[in-house]
């Protein structure tokens, strides 16, 4: 499993579209902190304290983190498929060990660079928001086991992104619609995404998001085990 989770990070910081989302990640991070040092007086006249300096951040990864993640996690298990190697791969390890290192190989590469984001805001804020950092961990880890979970139902690797530049459209909008909706409909579905728990005024909610996680790779998982491969 170890190797199948280096191989998978690896891989993701060879990809084009990694790099870009790193800069564009890191780059807002830094923008932000320094806008904010510019008016920290007034935002914390405003009751945002100190914590207005990871605003930028978690507004980036509210609207942008879907379209992130799926781009570049949105084939973890059928491009192996589609190559050939996944035969390969079965016969040195469990299918087990496949899922949870794609899935840990994948989380792995978020967390190095939430983290790198928020140690870019220290020099300015004084402090390493650790709570933040596990917030926005879980947060992405929602969309890394969607993306999982599509990659192993969905055989082809362009129809897996297809339908996660759909989902991550249409999920923050169902999150964002159903906090000013009285729509049945929509405020039931808004319980199937992160937003509704990350919104809610109680913060504990926020991990309440990893039952989702937990159920997406398990369901993966399921679903490889009884693939013909």
């Amino acid at each position: 499993m170890l190797a199948i989770t280096l191989r998978e990070f690896k891989s993701l910081f060879q990809s084009i579209r990694a790099i870009i989302i790193i800069v564009v990640l890191f780059g807002v991070t830094v923008g932000s902190a320094k806008l904010v040092s510019q008016f920290k007086r007034e935002l914390s006249g405003l009751g945002l304290g100190d914590n207005a300096y990871v605003i930028g951040l978690m507004l980036l990864l509210f609207l942008a983190a879907p379209l992130f993640v799926t781009s570049i996690s949105h084939s973890s298990v059928n491009k192996e498929m589609e190559s050939k190697t996944i035969r390969f791969l079965a016969t040195k390890t469990s299918r087990e060990n496949i899922i949870f290192g794609k899935f840990l190989g994948n989380i792995s590469f978020w967390v190095l660079c939430l983290s790198i984001a928020l140690l870019l805001i220290f020099p300015f804020s004084k402090s390493f928001y650790f709570v933040d950092l596990i917030q926005s961990i879980i947060f992405v880890s929602y969309f890394i086991g969607l993306s999982l979970f599509l990659s192993t139902v969905v055989s082809n690797s362009s129809l897996t992104m297809f339908a996660g530049i759909v989902l991550s459209i249409a999920l923050p909008v169902i999150g964002m619609w159903s906090l000013l909706s009285k729509n049945v409909a929509i405020d039931t579905i808004s319980y199937l995404t992160p937003y509704f728990y990350y919104t809610h005024a109680n913060t504990s909610y926020t991990y309440f998001v990893l039952i989702h996680t937990v159920v997406f790779v398990m369901l993966s998982l399921i679903i490889f085990k009884r693939r013909d491969l």
